[in-house]
Parts: C-alpha cells; sequence; structure tokens
C-alpha cells in the first residue's frame, strides 16, 4: 500500500473516533524500519505512528489497516486516558479498537510474516537512498542513519542519550501486567544537522 493511501486511511479512521464521541488528535505516520519483532508502534510522548517499511510493502491491503487500527487505538485511548497509568492493550483500548472495526487482538494474525534479521554490509547500507529529508528525525544511531539513506559525517561526535523507564511504563506479556523498578537505556546518537545522504560504496573484486 502506497504511504499517500495509508495516511488517507490515517484520518479517515481519526474522524471515525471523532464521531465515536471520542477527542482526536491525529497522529503523524512514520513508514521506517521497526526493529525486533513489532511491525508497528505508537510514540505516545510526541503523538507519532511507525509502521515497518517491509510490511508496507508487502502486507496485504486488510493486515495494513488492522495494524493502523491498532495503531491509532493506541493514541486514541491514551489522548483520553483520565488515569495516572498508561492505558496499554487494556479495556480502554479494546473499546476504541472495537469502535473503529479493528479486532482487538494484541497481535498480529494475519498472513504477514516479517523477515529475520540479518546483518547488511556497509556497501549495502550505503546504497540506500533517502526517502525523506533528515530533518524528519530528531537524531538517530550511526546504523539508524544508514538505513533512513544518511550516514553521519566524518569527524562528528555522537551525544550520549539515557532514557529511564520507570514503574508501569513495560508492559509484560499478560494484558494488563507491567514492569515494576526502573529500567535504563543508553545510546550513542546524532541529530540530523550530522548527516548527509548516502553515496554507494564501490565494492572491491
Amino acid at each position: 500500500m502506497l504511504i499517500q493511501d495509508l495516511e488517507k486511511e490515517l484520518m479517515k479512521l481519526a474522524q471515525d473516533a471523532r464521531e465515536a464521541g471520542y477527542t482526536v488528535k491525529t497522529p503523524e505516520l512514520f513508514v521506517d524500519p521497526v526493529h525486533g519483532k513489532a511491525l508497528a508502534f505508537y510514540q505516545h510522548n510526541t503523538n507519532k505512528i511507525v509502521i515497518h517499511d517491509h510490511f508496507v510493502d508487502n502486507g496485504t491491503d486488510k493486515e495494513l489497516e488492522n495494524t493502523l487500527i491498532h495503531e491509532l487505538s493506541h493514541a486514541v485511548a491514551e489522548q483520553n486516558n483520565t488515569l495516572k497509568k498508561r492505558v496499554w492493550h487494556g479495556d480502554a483500548w479494546k473499546d476504541v479498537m472495537l469502535a473503529l472495526g479493528g479486532n482487538a487482538e494484541r497481535y498480529h494474525a494475519g498472513e504477514y510474516k516479517k523477515p529475520e534479521f540479518k546483518k547488511r554490509p556497509m556497501y549495502e547500507l550505503y546504497a540506500i537512498q533517502p526517502k525523506y529529508e533528515a530533518s524528519r528525525w530528531e537524531h538517530g544511531t550511526y546504523n539508524q542513519w544508514l538505513t533512513r539513506g544518511y550516514h553521519v559525517i566524518k569527524g562528528q561526535k555522537a551525544t550520549l542519550k539515557t532514557w529511564t523507564f520507570k514503574g508501569d511504563e513495560f508492559e509484560k506479556l499478560e494484558d494488563g501486567e507491567v514492569h515494576t523498578g526502573v529500567s535504563r537505556k543508553t545510546v550513542l546518537v546524532f541529530e540530523h544537522t550530522q548527516v548527509e545522504r548516502n553515496e554507494p560504496k564501490k565494492v572491491e573484486a
């Protein structure tokens, strides 16, 4: 499905949610590589929906629509959340998804199978051309920029970023259960002003 068609469908679904009585600020839609097992995710702090690029190119229209409903339901449930804790895949999320015509299932059940991750050689990564301007992203790791079609300019220094997640910010496999305690993630990132467009590297014979 084309990104333009997904954006139109997202606008329509957001309007359907408003007609169902919800207050909705339509999320921004991104098509990017999504690492791990997930096919998509909703980023509540920036109000963005990110869908895996390979899924967009190879999934069926029905699968993509249900995934879009799934992620928009997260957005709607969170935007209408009056509780102090995150909604996750609880009843509030299920109610929105059913109202929008989704199946209220937490996991993808279609025919599409996400390819197993394989480390790609640098010449392949440098051959990737950008689909969007670099300013679309605030920052990224060295390899993330390569998958977006950019590479870090020689001599640029990375910034150490640390994210701290507390209490109920991680959902366990069982609906409604969350991790306790504190978890931290630290990575080296580069800003969009520190990168330039990829140019294919020559492969030595």
